[in-house]
């Protein structure tokens, strides 16, 4: 009997005395009669979908970096535009904005009906901070503290409620928010500019700017680390907020085997493993479900000492097709038509102005030297919006080659920069209306025009 009794008991962590604190907590007392020996406790390293998980949210959390690093998006403060795929986004290509959103957004609902939360589970950086925060504050305070703010009964471990301990959780969480405060300079600056400050060789024109910019940024991971976490998810995550008006019984979820709920008796080692104080036996439509797969890994480990499967699984809900033999639908009809209309939509539209998109700009306007009726100095702007270098000639048309007078014909272009001719027209042209046409050509084949209509009052 006292076999029996050591045998059924599932502790979830290697250390004996922590063994007896989780099981006291939870309820379930051990006899002094029965003591748990040290050589008996085993715990197995089922871990199928942790670790997998963690190097995805550690992959996702890089690729926020290298996105607007290597110019795939990001905003150019100083120019005041978005950068996307290494070129300014003006308004006259907002086309390619309004294709990129409708894509992203049709992309979001797609998701929210077919894999479910596994965005929030297996990706989002924020849940990422938030684990390594929970996992570590476990660690130097106990397995029932918490210092977040949505934190319920929590309790400081009598044996680590130390100020070495607290000490060393603020520090860590301070050091953590110093490197995650850089992560929002990439998409504001470029790595050159990033790589200045962090050597202190700010340039001037930035320097008060760029600092101010860091200390807000690590004073709100600092909150976000060590007491907002999961409240930022639950309560002003928009992506959440869609999820939940989109939530759909047939998109991926974890299942439970209630045909042996007999095996969870007096067990609580999935919902004791959950990061969100969630029971995955009894789930409630309220729940926020994140599909880490964390509570699927935990009953495994207790069940697979005796070769059994666990209770919990990750489900997709069957969707009968209109097909005699009824089998399911598969992903894509898992979603509703229009959304695939809209995901489509929003692919050729960011397609088209891509392939449509202007590299350059340039423009002419009267110049500040003219005056009265008669205009003879026009100022040619041309705008280089690729973070490239460029050469362009510009060349007039319309007129006679010798009756004006063109301040450059080549302009050499430094990435993202404009350059101003000067163009004086002749007054000896002869009296009326003349259209000019103002060509530029770039040595990568982009040819534009600007045309303006010229009044001559020769008498």
């Amino acid at each position: 009997m006292e076999r029996n009794h050591t045998r059924n008991i599932k502790l979830p962590v290697t250390n004996v005395t922590e063994s007896m604190d989780f099981l006291m907590q939870n309820g379930n007392v051990l006899s002094s009669r029965n003591p748990v020996k040290p050589a008996k406790v085993k715990i197995m390293s089922s871990q199928k979908f942790h670790w997998p998980r963690r190097a995805t949210q550690i992959a996702t959390l890089f690729l926020f970096v290298l996105i607007p690093a290597t110019g795939l998006f990001r905003i150019d403060l100083v120019a005041g535009t978005f950068v996307m795929l290494g070129r300014q986004i003006w308004w006259s290509d907002i086309a390619l904005m309004l294709g990129f959103g409708t894509l992203l957004v049709a992309a979001a609902i797609m998701t929210y009906s077919t894999i479910g939360a596994v965005w929030c589970g297996w990706a989002c950086p924020q849940n990422l901070v938030s684990e390594w925060a929970t996992n570590l504050t476990h660690k130097l305070l106990g397995k029932l503290a918490n210092v977040n703010v949505e934190s319920v009964n929590s309790q400081v471990a009598a044996t680590k409620n130390k100020a070495v301990n607290w000490i060393i959780l603020g520090v860590s969480f301070l050091a953590a928010s110093l490197v995650l405060g850089l992560i929002p300079f990439f998409y504001f600056f470029t790595p050159d500019e990033i790589w200045s400050f962090i050597t202190f060789k700010t340039n001037s024109s930035l320097s008060q700017f760029m600092h101010r910019l860091y200390f807000v940024s690590v004073v709100a991971f600092f909150l976000d680390v060590s007491g907002i976490r999961y409240f930022w998810c639950n309560y002003a995550c928009m992506y959440r907020f869609g999820q939940r008006f989109f939530k759909s019984k047939d998109a991926l979820h974890v299942a439970y085997d209630a045909n042996r709920s007999s095996d969870c008796a007096k067990c609580n080692y999935c919902a004791a493993s959950c990061y969100i104080d969630i029971n995955p036996a009894s789930f409630k439509s309220t729940d926020t479900c994140i599909n880490c797969g964390e509570c699927i890994d935990a009953c495994d480990r207790l069940h697979e000492k005796e070769g059994n499967s666990g209770l919990l699984r990750f489900r997709l809900a069957e969707i009968k097709s209109t097909k005699p033999d009824g089998k399911d639908a598969g992903l894509l009809n898992r979603t509703n038509w229009w959304v695939s209309v809209l995901f489509l939509i929003g692919c050729a539209l960011f397609a088209w102005s891509i392939v449509n998109y202007s590299p350059y700009n340039i423009v002419a306007y009267r110049s500040e030297k003219s005056s009265g009726l008669s205009v003879s100095d026009y100022k040619i702007l041309v705008s280089n919006k690729m973070y490239a270098p460029a050469q362009l000639a510009l060349s007039i048309k319309g007129i006679p080659e010798g009756s004006y007078k063109l301040e450059t014909e080549n302009l050499d272009m430094a990435p993202a920069s404009r350059a101003s001719v000067n163009l004086q027209i002749s007054p000896d042209l002869p009296k009326g209306l003349h259209q000019v046409i103002i060509e530029a050509r770039a040595k990568d084949g982009w040819v534009g025009h600007f045309g303006v209509e010229h009044f001559s009052a020769r008498n």
